[in-house]
């Protein structure tokens, strides 16, 4: 009896450690070893999925859209580069070629190529984010299989040439500025920074800071919280969007222009509402229209009697 059940303790301890040495030679072999590039090698980045299609280069430091030039957030394709170059596969999950439960078919996968110029570095298609919302299903082009990666990388690739797009449209040193001219309603108004001197203080004191007026041609002095407030709103500007088709937009007259003064001189020009509660803009530092917000136009859209502090008597 007692041999019996030496025979079985053997029997069980064999198939624990066939099990336990099978499983780390599966795992061995079942995982690829990956060639992620290193963020500074892709030049190129192509994306097709259920969003669309997506071509991006980079051109020294600035990526675009290609073919229609469009400036690309540098956070956003940071990253699909951060995503691309810590790829990290951390288990196998099927070899039966079946890839529809995982969205890796050809209508629901995102299928991406990593170039470094003609060169490609790596292609991948992602799939389903899985049910621990903390790993996504792939397949490398090449291998029929389906992993899980780390990290829930379909949302940063699955994505419209809208949410991609740079939104920074005028960017100003405030100190640089020297002057500013307005325009609305067939009206227009020129005002020049200068720094306004104080009264002298009694000796001991320390002397107080010279005062920043904006003041016109003939030296009157304008509303300086007015014209602050729409220095301030433009010295970062952040669009709200872009119309549908901006190449076909019309771009007639402008009903504001604001024109900022400085070793160069920066424009944004307003035009009318392009859709609700957003107006169509153009900036000197874009290459294509864009919209912003009704609230953000009503902080910036000044007339020259407003700007001079005239308004108020007027009414």
């Amino acid at each position: 009896m007692k041999k019996e059940y030496i025979i079985l303790a053997v029997a069980i301890v064999a198939l624990v450690l066939h099990l336990v040495f099978r499983d780390s030679d599966r795992t061995h072999y079942d995982i690829p070893e990956i060639a992620k590039p290193a963020k500074e090698q892709v030049t190129r980045l192509d994306v097709r999925g259920p969003s669309g299609n997506l071509v991006l280069k980079r051109f020294d430091d600035v990526w675009l859209s290609q073919p229609e030039g469009y400036p690309i957030d540098k956070g956003k394709v940071g990253g699909m580069l951060d995503a691309l170059s810590g790829l990290d596969i951390v288990s196998l999950v099927s070899e039966a070629e079946s890839y529809g439960q995982y969205d890796l078919g050809k209508d629901k996968r995102v299928f991406v190529e990593a170039s470094g110029g003609a060169d490609p570095l790596l292609k991948l298609d992602i799939g389903k984010v899985a049910s621990t919302q903390r790993h996504t299903y792939v397949k490398l082009v090449g291998n029929k299989n389906v992993y899980q990666v780390s990290g829930n990388i379909r949302r940063t690739f699955d994505v419209g040439i809208a949410a991609l797009r740079d939104k920074k449209v005028l960017f100003l040193n405030s100190g640089a500025v020297t002057g500013i001219t307005v325009s609305s309603g067939g009206e227009s108004l020129t005002l020049t920074k200068i720094s306004r001197p104080v009264e002298p203080v009694e000796e001991g004191e320390v002397p107080p800071q010279a005062v920043t007026a904006w003041i016109t041609a003939d030296s009157t002095d304008a509303d300086g919280k007015v014209v602050d407030g729409i220095l301030g709103r433009v010295a970062n500007l952040q669009c709200d969007g872009f119309p549908e088709d901006d190449l076909q937009v019309d771009l007639s007259e402008p009903t504001f222009t604001l024109v900022i003064h400085g070793a160069d001189s920066d424009t944004l020009s307003i035009y009318g509402l392009s859709g609700e509660k957003m107006f169509l803009a153009t900036s000197s530092q874009y290459d294509f229209p864009f919209m912003l917000s009704e609230w953000k136009i009503n902080q910036i859209k000044k007339t020259p009697s407003e700007v001079i502090g005239q308004a108020d008597e007027a009414e």
